[in-house]
């Protein structure tokens, strides 16, 4: 069987004819139509997707649609056909993926959120590393603590034993003048 879209090579050439002439839904034009969009880069369904007439600065379509050219839109055409080829999810995906003006803010939001996960992942890595420093600080001075408390101990026991042998020798003075 033979479609009416066997001429046409491109996704352009397909939205313009369907611009012109509206779209066939003949079994055999769908499938036609299928195969010229499932052959076509995705750079240019998306160009398709996001041609709302406009051209920007150089002339080229602007889909944020900056000025006003008098070009006739693909938008509406393009998901027009899509709607008719494509299941509904997959046009939703693609919507959701080219078009969706809340896409580039979701991904920046996104882009924001990965870095301030980033950051605090970053943050959370030398907040462990000063912890360990600390940990490995206060063991240490921990440990002179307990040396210092050692050598007092000794200090007093030797201070004490000094004293337990003054007075020794001065009971032994004591006695010994009593002796004498």
């Amino acid at each position: 069987m033979s479609s009416k879209y066997d001429n046409i090579k491109t996704a352009a050439e397909l939205v313009s004819e369907v611009q012109l002439h509206g779209l066939s839904l003949a079994q055999e034009d769908i499938c036609r139509a299928q195969d010229i969009f499932g052959h076509t880069p995705i750079e240019e369904l998306a160009r398709l997707a996001n041609d709302i007439g406009r051209d920007n600065e150089k002339g080229e379509p602007d889909p944020k649609g900056s000025r006003s050219s008098g070009r006739r839109a693909t938008q509406s055409t393009f998901y027009s056909i899509l709607t008719n080829i494509w299941h509904w999810e997959e046009v939703t995906r693609f919507w959701n993926t080219y078009t969706n003006p809340q896409t580039e803010e979701l991904k920046r939001n996104r882009d924001a959120y990965d870095f301030v996960v980033e950051g605090n992942k970053k943050l959370k890595s030398e907040n462990d590393e000063l912890k360990e420093q600390v940990d490995e600080l206060l063991e240490r001075e921990s440990g002179l603590v307990l040396q210092r408390d050692e050598a007092l101990d000794r200090a007093e026991y030797a201070e004490a034993e000094v004293v337990r042998l003054k007075a020794k020798l001065y009971d032994l003075l004591v006695e010994r003048k009593e002796v004498v």
